[in-house]
């Protein structure tokens, strides 16, 4: 079946126009888009090497962004559908900039160091994965490729970065440090604010803003539009003391959220990821993170009958703070755990 469909390959063509087209990408047959995206002016972090230590060597690129996602079905591999917009992309000029698989890469912390496109439109198999980056030197265009195998299918993330069409540092008005500040500058509202039509502010970062300001509440349905919107979700009403893995008695909302989710979601699995303060060595808060998102999925398991299988855990210690680790508040808002939806 593999060989035959290896003859089947179809490709993608973008119609020229005056502004930056994305890449024509070959695809093999049974491909679904998932997503296309464009913006004119953004950033985009390359990956250039593995993980050193908690971090991804990334290059800061500006200019015109395409994000495309695609949904493959079929029995291929994660390298068979990879190797194909390799050599093709090698034929249009493209110099390697880095590649690496799943392991080599650096795994989790890799997967979770790289600009990923939410699920469900990209979902990755943190054990079974692909990586590519290229430049074409006369252009300056850029490319990274993410191709996983997970839920029965391959799903293929490709990100581009091209010459952008407007310059690229637009000057700023700034304020002047010197003039007086009005009345109402001088305080904080405690009530989470609606951004103004039109505004940048993205809702999923709306909700977790509003979620923080009330002391880690998330509004009903939050959990779920949080997994749907940008694939990951805090729960940050779930109770630690610093050093311990013994969850509070609840109940807690955020976990009934997520376990309504998943009982209206019945394919859906998640990875549950533990975050710590900054008391103590990494290594030690990345074994607590771990054993902490491992009491979560035993509440999950014991009080609402999600099953096991459904639930993996990981620890990333102190590396992805919400709040300064400076205040009280800030370290309680870093003990948490998130729940990062890999398969929908």
């Amino acid at each position: 079946m593999l060989a035959r469909g290896l003859s089947a390959f179809l490709w993608l063509f973008c119609v020229p126009t005056a502004q930056a087209a994305a890449l024509e990408i070959p695809l093999p047959e049974g491909h679904e888009v998932l997503r296309e995206q464009e913006t004119p002016l953004a950033t985009l972090l390359l990956p250039t090497g593995p993980v050193v230590g908690d971090v991804v060597p990334s290059r800061t690129l500006e200019g015109r962004i395409f994000r495309r996602s695609w949904r493959i079905s079929g029995d291929w591999s994660a390298l068979q559908v990879l190797a194909p917009i390799r050599s093709a992309l090698e034929e249009q000029g493209f110099e390697e900039v880095y590649a690496c698989t799943a392991r080599a890469c650096g795994g989790f912390a890799f997967r979770f160091g790289i600009e990923v496109i939410p699920a469900p439109d990209m979902t990755v198999n943190l054990s079974d994965y692909e990586f590519y980056a290229a430049e074409q030197p006369e252009t300056g265009v850029v490319v990274s490729l993410l191709v996983s195998r997970t839920g029965g299918a391959i799903h293929l993330q490709v990100l581009e970065r091209h010459a952008a069409e407007e310059p690229l540092r637009p000057p700023v008005a700034l304020p002047d440090p010197l003039a007086p500040l009005d009345e109402a500058d001088n305080s904080v509202s405690a009530q989470p604010t609606t951004p103004p039509e039109g505004s940048s502010v993205l809702p999923e970062a709306q909700l977790l803003a509003d979620a923080i300001t009330k002391g880690g509440t998330l509004s009903t349905g939050a959990v779920a539009d949080l997994l749907t919107l940008q694939g990951h979700a805090p729960l940050l009403d779930l109770e630690f003391s610093s050093g311990s893995t013994r969850m509070g008695a609840g109940p807690f909302d955020t976990l009934r959220q997520l376990a309504v989710f998943l009982d209206e979601h019945p394919s859906a699995t998640i990875l549950l990821v533990g975050h710590t303060d900054t008391v103590g060595s990494l290594s030690a808060n990345i074994s607590l993170s771990q054993r902490r998102a491992a009491s979560v999925r035993e509440r999950l398991m014991t009080r609402y009958g999600i099953a096991g299988g459904r639930i993996t855990v990981a620890g990333a210690g102190f590396m992805a703070p919400l709040a300064p680790n400076t205040t009280e508040a800030g370290r309680e808002i870093n003990r948490r755990v998130e729940a990062v939806l890999v398969t929908p």
